[in-house]
């Protein structure tokens, strides 16, 4: 029997579990998704290789543990910056933002690439399905705020302009991700937002015409 860690078996095993996410973690900031690898994480961990397969299905399952531990923490930092009393124009704005902002936590990009490979993985673990359960949960409140804020704001499309707004932030995210500074984009990714309002209240007052 392999010499345990810790005062019991089951406690070894989530003391090696917690060490494989954080190296994960790691090896993500430090090298990217492509990066991510059995003997990466196993190296960073201090463990040989084929025992990450004692704790975990796949090196796969361990990007989304590590994953998942960002999703509340990047939910608050997102939603601490909207002001319940500002109007729908002002939170749209300042709500995409806030969203970039966070590309600043690499954790976003674990997000963008989670949901970039799940749907070509067929087979999920329990702890996989989880984990993406989390992603699409934070990603479908993302969307539900943005849309209730274009109803608010009475266009008669609502679903088409979030598509819009959604599509600049991860359009925006991506240029952070590949090395434009945020303070290039903050700017213009707020006034852009708030120009597509100006272009709905246009739309809005043609289509009352006719």
């Amino acid at each position: 029997m392999p010499k345990i860690e810790a005062p019991t078996v089951r406690e070894h095993h989530a003391m090696v579990k917690a060490r494989l996410i954080a190296a994960t973690e790691a090896v993500l900031r430090e090298k990217g998704p492509n990066g991510l690898s059995a003997g990466a994480v196993a190296e960073q961990a201090g463990i040989a290789r084929n025992s990450i397969y004692r704790y975990v299905d796949s090196v796969d399952d361990l990007k989304l543990l590590a994953l998942e531990q960002h999703v509340p923490r990047w939910s608050e930092a997102v939603f601490s910056r909207i002001d319940a009393q500002a109007d729908p124009t002002e939170n749209l704005a300042r709500f995409a933002v806030a969203c970039l902002y966070q590309t600043q936590d690499s954790s976003h990009g674990f997000l963008m690439s989670l949901m970039r490979t799940s749907a070509r993985q067929p087979h999920v673990s329990h702890e996989r399905a989880h984990a993406q359960g989390q992603v699409k949960s934070i990603h479908a409140q993302m969307f539900q705020f943005i849309r209730t804020q274009w109803a608010e704001l009475g266009v008669t499309e609502p679903d088409v302009w979030t598509g819009y707004v959604w599509a600049i932030i991860l359009d925006s995210c991506g240029q952070v991700e590949a090395g434009v500074p945020i303070e290039k984009l903050a700017g213009p990714l707020h006034d852009s937002v708030r120009a597509l309002a100006s272009a709905a209240a246009t739309e809005k007052v043609t289509h009352g015409e006719n």
